[in-house]
């Protein structure tokens, strides 16, 4: 393809159309139309794009701009969209995303090295001699200077040269150079996110709470480190996404990074040098950890480490590697195959100086696995391990499999080891005494709610698993003594109350028949001939949610509510024109799904749009009787005649008997639930005995009568 050809297919610069220019400003498409036909400084079309006229996105913006026009300056995620468009089908997505990093950097290195001149004649259509020796000239930039900032990038940019066609390259660069220089790092994480796609495992998950989490706890640790010349250490990098959080907050670290995959020692380097240029600290190498130390030397004063999870090390690896210290098999003979993970987690301690923290990412099964009590055991009886973290699942969108982070050091003379529980903490506890690098990112993390307590290293030793779990020490919450004890009494007052009433020579369930024969079917009128003879009202509640989240006030009967009970209700007190309040005695139900039906006592409520409320006339019908038919398995939506999966209301049966079979229904079911407290109570004071049986049971000072 000649460049002049070429020239007439690709735009060096972004383009949108009017649809485009109405997203960007927030307006429709025929107030676009009107700025076009009114304004005289309007920008002419340069083009067009998807059938409409295209105006060049710089020209737009800076007409929105001094016209006052608010807009979203989304220029640099359009024209990432544009790359993705391009290369689609053309190169593999992974492949896709390393191109455009790799250009970035490329465009990059020409501003930080004084190549803007050899970078302009490649937009201009370069051909493979051109790139090959604008890369040798990166090369020579960076021998000189003694660095390797671009060498995995460069090496390759060569097999890219040799493999994707020369005009793909030039497109992408054209795209690439119309990127501001100062959000040319957003464009990159931008590509990784638009083309990843679930197939970047290799470099981590950027977003994810667990990589935020140990960034800040990195970052904390940081901050109390006196060497003014620290090292940080990752030897499973990926992305190098926490890693950069840790530089971008403390840029006395150097960084010592490894990985195994390739396209991650790529997009890493690339992601440093894109925020740092010339000025990056970091020296990433490609490395097999299990067969080789990737910096043999290297002692550093922070170390984060997310290893890849689930992989087998071979059996050949070497069994007399220093790295090895707490391997059951260290010290000669073969050595078994064994997850990688132990590997990560030993490389790492072995790494540390006398002062500094490791920070690593393991499943549940390391710290609490049999097959791993051996090594848990020698860790601990070391004193290298400081605390073990656990975590809620789902801090990885990838897998819910829950994490522990455990936190290592080579501190002397440590007795005993933080468990931290942050999966089962539930309430906001008060937190002292833990180290502030620990604390500090703990209390921002799940709203500050963990629980955690020191365990004497002896009594961990004495453990038959040798348990590094916090939940196997840490009590649940509300488990102690005196908590167990004030349980105790109310359940058994309850359980005392329950069985009076049920001894009760009046209670409707000591006289009950011996069988139901010979009833006749009564009559029965649906709720729809009801309202028409104006024997009762359907009132449908209008009462909306306050904002996006379904916030109701106090005073709101909703379905929660039915569910829960009346009791938390508030009357209502500013009440809009227009809306529906109860009245004392009202059956409220909700209207989809199964009916659950409840007589509001006092009335004086609004009511959420998604319950109804019927309001009986006269004397012949008993509010509970009504509420408990309505909630009967006739008026139920998954019943054989309600195709559609719900009922419309006026479409629900009350059968019509006399007031006094209503009343000896309403008894049976008042007793009915009476036994439901009480087996209730039964079962909370049974909870609570095992519980003490555990735990203890301490009377407080003041119990409950």
């Amino acid at each position: 393809m000649s460049n002049g050809k070429h020239r007439q297919s690709v735009q060096c610069s972004l383009i949108v159309n009017t649809t485009e220019i109405a997203k960007m400003a927030n307006v429709s498409v025929s107030t676009v139309s009107n700025w076009k036909r009114r304004s005289d400084t309007f920008p002419e079309p340069v083009g067009t794009k998807d059938g409409k006229p295209a105006f060049d996105y710089d020209q737009v913006a800076e007409w929105l701009q001094a016209n006052n026009k608010e807009f979203d300056d989304n220029r640099t995620r359009n024209l990432v969209w544009e790359y993705a468009n391009l290369v689609r089908g053309k190169v593999e997505p992974t492949e896709g995303m390393a191109l455009f990093i790799t250009l970035l950097h490329l465009r990059k290195a020409a501003n930080e090295y004084g190549l803007e001149a050899q970078w302009q004649t490649l937009i201009g259509g370069g051909d493979r001699e051109s790139w090959l020796s604008y890369l040798d000239a990166i090369d020579a930039v960076e021998h000189e200077a003694g660095h390797a900032l671009s060498n995995h990038v460069v090496t390759y940019a060569r097999g890219l040269v040799e493999s994707v066609s020369v005009e793909t390259i030039r497109d992408a660069v054209a795209l690439v150079n119309a990127i501001n220089l100062s959000k040319i790092m957003t464009a990159a994480d931008m590509v990784i996110d638009a083309m990843g796609n679930g197939r970047q495992a290799y470099l981590g998950d950027n977003g994810s709470p667990l990589y935020r989490l140990m960034a800040e706890m990195a970052n904390a640790w940081a901050k109390t480190c006196p060497n003014p010349d620290p090292t940080f250490y990752d030897p499973a990098c990926g992305g190098a996404f926490v890693a950069m959080q840790v530089a971008l907050h403390n840029p006395q670290y150097r960084f010592a990074l490894a990985d195994i995959n390739s396209f991650a020692a790529v997009i890493a380097q690339a992601r440093f040098f894109l925020q740092f240029g010339k000025n990056a600290t970091e020296t990433i190498v490609l490395n097999d950890l299990i067969h080789n130390d990737p910096f043999p030397d290297l002692k550093c004063n922070l170390s984060v480490v997310t290893p890849p999870m689930g992989l087998s090390a071979s059996s050949d690896t070497g069994v007399t590697d220093p790295r090895w210290a707490y391997d059951a098999s260290n010290g000669g003979g073969r050595r078994p195959a064994f997850p990688s993970e132990t590997a990560f987690l030993q490389d790492c301690i072995f790494h540390l100086d006398g002062a500094g923290r490791a920070f690593v990412a393991l499943r549940p099964s390391f710290t609490t696995g049999r097959s791993f009590a051996n090594l848990r055991r020698r860790m601990v009886a070391d004193g290298v391990v400081e605390a073990i973290v656990s975590l809620p699942r789902r801090q990885l969108r990838d897998t819910s499999i829950p994490i522990d982070i455990w936190v290592l050091s080579k501190g002397e003379g440590r007795n005993h080891v933080h468990l931290i529980d942050c999966a089962s903490a539930t309430e906001d506890v008060a937190q002292q005494g833990l180290p502030a690098y620990l604390s500090e990112p703990l209390n921002g993390y799940s709203d500050g709610k963990y629980r955690w307590m020191d365990v004497e290293r002896a009594d961990i030793l004495a453990d038959e698993n040798i348990s590094l779990a916090p939940n196997r020490w840490i009590k649940p919450q509300g488990m102690n003594p005196k908590n167990i004890c004030l349980e105790s009494t109310e359940e058994i007052s309850e359980i005392r109350q329950g069985l009076d009433q049920i001894d009760d020579e009046s209670n409707p369930l000591r006289d009950l028949p011996n069988s139901l024969a010979n009833m006749k079917e009564s009559r029965v009128f649906t709720l729809r001939e009801l309202v028409d003879s104006n024997e009762a009202e359907l009132i449908r509640g209008n009462t909306q949610s306050v904002g996006r989240d379904s916030v109701y006030q106090e005073d709101v009967i909703t379905p929660q509510i039915l569910s829960e009970g009346m009791a938390s209700l508030t009357k209502s007190g500013n009440v809009g024109k227009r809306e529906h309040i109860t009245e004392p005695g009202d059956i409220v139900f909700r209207k989809l799904g199964s009916t659950h039906a409840v007589v509001d006592v006092e009335g004086g409520h609004r009511m959420s749009h998604t319950v109804l409320a019927l309001r009986m006339k006269g004397d012949n019908w008993i509010p509970e009787f009504v509420a408990i038919c309505l909630q009967a398995a006739w008026n139920q939506k998954d019943t054989p005649r309600n195709i559609a999966g719900q009922i419309d209301p006026l479409d629900m049966e009350l059968p019509v008997v006399p007031l006094e079979m209503q009343r000896k229904l309403v008894e049976i079911q008042r007793a009915a639930d009476e036994l439901k407290r009480l087996s209730a109570a039964a079962v909370g004071y049974a909870t609570t005995l095992c519980n003490a049986i555990r735990f203890g049971a301490e009377e407080g000072n003041d119990p409950p009568r």
